[in-house]
């Protein structure tokens, strides 16, 4: 992600890096077990639990080192809503969707373009410009997912789509 946002001229905190490090783990997990374990749950079902366990952990961690919440007001408690209801609710129905009908290796490119969409938003809704580094990044990006993306098709067999998990 560095090489889209550009580098710091700090220094990078350890317990950033563990933290982001667990966040990696548990959702490298999440997406495993998610595909290992299909059934007839529906997708909300399943969306909504992960989610509430999700919560329910954060809550806990940011209870014991943050301590009480602050106040909260009404637009803060709206843009909370909103949060929660698009970046969070809607983006992750549309991941374990996609997890559910696209092979691994399909959703894994998908995930590069998280950072590249997060810049790019910043740029349209938050006013940010790009320098040249960050235009690289993001054509570094875009240049390996359509690379890997035509090798993986150049790599299936006859009368076999990407779709197939056979």
């Amino acid at each position: 992600m560095l090489s889209v946002v550009g580098l710091g001229t700090g220094t990078i905190p350890v317990a950033g890096v563990v933290a982001s490090v667990i966040a990696l783990l548990a959702s490298s997990l999440g997406a495993i077990l998610t595909t290992r374990w299909r059934d007839e749950t529906p997708l909300l079902a399943t969306t909504s639990w992960q989610l509430t366990a999700g919560g329910v952990a954060l809550v806990a961690v940011a209870a014991m080192v943050e301590g009480r919440p602050p106040r909260v007001d009404a637009a803060g408690l709206l843009a909370y809503v909103g949060i929660a209801v698009i970046a969070t609710a809607l983006a992750f129905v549309c991941w374990f969707t996609g997890l559910r009908h696209l092979p691994a290796g399909t959703v894994g490119l998908i995930g590069l373009l998280n950072p590249v969409t997060g810049v790019l938003l910043g740029v349209a809704v938050g006013g940010e410009s790009l320098a040249v580094p960050q235009v690289g990044g993001i054509v570094l990006v875009l240049a390996a997912i359509a690379v890997t993306s035509g090798a993986r098709g150049r790599n299936l067999s006859p009368g076999r789509s990407v779709g197939d998990r056979s």
